[in-house]
Parts: structure tokens; sequence; C-alpha cells
């Protein structure tokens, strides 16, 4: 008869990504959660706007890695609305898309924009209907991450433009009650 099996409490946690970054125990682990907001949302006689107010909205996200030493990361999309598709609206949630496994050299900097984003979610059509995603960023220093925001009127008039800065998020490697 087997026997059953139980966790060491010194056994580290283990996960796909922390092996892809190469984690090692002791060393934090920096998560950045990006909002993307990519396309076109047409009027709607519909009383539920899925998204955000009709409109052409692009998102461009800014990776710099202020360090010396290069910094291994990893990327994934969370599609909440997918080419004008609600597909994690509550009880549904999001599934990771199409992972990344990328390094910045140290002192360098990389971009995603909403083209690269349409690689992640969605086969390459000309489509330009909404998506509205969540860009996770994983790595094991710590980054700095940039939104940039623009959005236009259907009518073509004016132009909106917005700057956010992504804080890090430390990841709790410990497990639920201990310190992390």
């Amino acid at each position: 008869m087997a026997k059953e099996q139980r966790r060491s409490s010194t056994a580290q946690p283990t996960h796909p990504f922390l092996e892809k970054l190469g984690w090692q125990p002791g060393w934090d682990v920096f998560l950045y959660n990006v909002k993307i907001v990519c396309g076109k949302q047409t009027e709607t006689n519909c009383c539920c706007t899925a998204g955000t107010r009709p409109g052409v909205y692009a998102t461009e996200v800014n990776i710099t890695n202020p360090n010396l030493q290069d910094a291994g990361i990893i990327k994934n999309i969370l599609p909440l609305i997918n080419s004008g598709a609600v597909v994690a609206r509550e009880p549904n949630v999001a599934v990771p898309r199409a992972m990344e496994v990328i390094t910045i050299p140290g002192l360098r900097a990389t971009m995603d924009d909403c083209c690269k984003i349409a690689e992640f979610v969605a086969p390459p059509s000309g489509d330009t209907t909404l998506t509205i995603a969540i860009l996770t960023i994983w790595s094991v220093v710590e980054l700095s991450v940039s939104a940039v925001y623009t959005a236009t009127p259907l009518s073509g008039d004016g132009i909106s433009i917005d700057v956010e800065y992504i804080p890090a998020a430390r990841l709790g490697l410990s497990g639920p009650g201990g310190p992390g």
C-alpha cells in the first residue's frame, strides 16, 4: 500500500517560470502587471459597452534594466477582451498566453506595443478591434517599467496621452502564512 507523501517544510517552491528565470532560494522575484488597451472600440447600441468608450487606443510598454548585470525576464499575457470578444468577465478568468523569455543586457531597454501584444493573443489578421489584457513581467532583478497610453475619439478630434510608472511587486515564495 502506497504511503501518503508529505511535503518537507524546507522544500522550496517550484514553478516553470522560476526555473526559466534560474531562480535560487533566497532570491527575490519582481513581478510587474501592466494594463494593455489596444485597438478600436466602435459605437454600440448595447447597454453594456465592454472595456472602453468608443475610440482608438494604443499602449506601449517600456522595460529598462537599470542594473549593470543582465536581466533575464519572462513575459506573458492575460487577455481579458481579445479582438472584441470578452473572454475573462467574472466568473471567467484569463488564461496566460504565449510565454516569452528574453534577456535585457545591463543598462539597456526594450518595448512591447500593440503589434507585439497582438502576436501574443491572436494571429495577425489586420483586425484592430479592442483588446484589453494584462502583460505580466517576471524578473529576479528590479526593472524600471512604464506604460504609455494614447486614446483618440472615433471622430479623430483630439488625442489623450498618459504615462504610468509600474511598481514592482515582490512575489511571495514561502507559502501561505510564512514570511515573504
